[in-house]
């Protein structure tokens, strides 16, 4: 996937959705700058789920039962752009996508996919499988993260 949108204005839901699951969280990530995100999780009631790359949901567990927590595990995880041997940005949007999006009035689930290989400078590549599912509900006519079920495998 590239940073185009490939969703259009006119289907302004999920136009919306990919701004925020795959531009901002993009931006999130290659920078910790959670402000760039902040706004896009609910206040209260989040629950981020761990898969631990395992479709058993006997094994999952609930890694972030609120939002400060994911917070910083999601900045302690960041990635040096001085790993790569190619540049960072257009090699982890390459990776991303939603493979599948359902809306039911002010709830929907996003399938994100992050898949594929970013070069480093050992000549070996880091190889990026997995998926996560958004949980997401519309609050004021703004679509936000819930929650997800994440890392699990592809």
């Amino acid at each position: 996937m590239s940073e185009t949108n490939p969703f259009t204005a006119d289907d302004a839901d999920r136009f919306a959705i990919w701004e925020m699951l795959v531009r901002r969280d993009s931006d999130f990530f290659l920078s910790s700058d959670w402000s760039l995100v902040a706004a896009d999780y609910v206040e209260t009631g989040f629950l981020g789920i761990d898969a631990g790359l395992s479709l058993d949901p006997a094994s999952w567990r609930p890694a972030y039962p609120n939002v400060a927590l994911y917070r910083d595990a999601a900045i302690a995880a960041r990635w040096n752009p001085a790993d790569f041997a190619e540049p960072l940005r257009p090699a982890w949007f390459r990776c991303q996508s939603i493979a599948r999006l359902d809306i039911e009035g002010d709830a929907a689930l996003a399938h994100k996919h992050i898949e594929g290989r970013i070069r480093r400078p050992t000549g070996e590549d880091m190889l990026l499988g997995w998926r996560s599912v958004f949980h997401l509900k519309r609050e004021s006519a703004v679509w936000k993260i819930a929650g997800f079920t994440g890392y699990l495998p592809l």
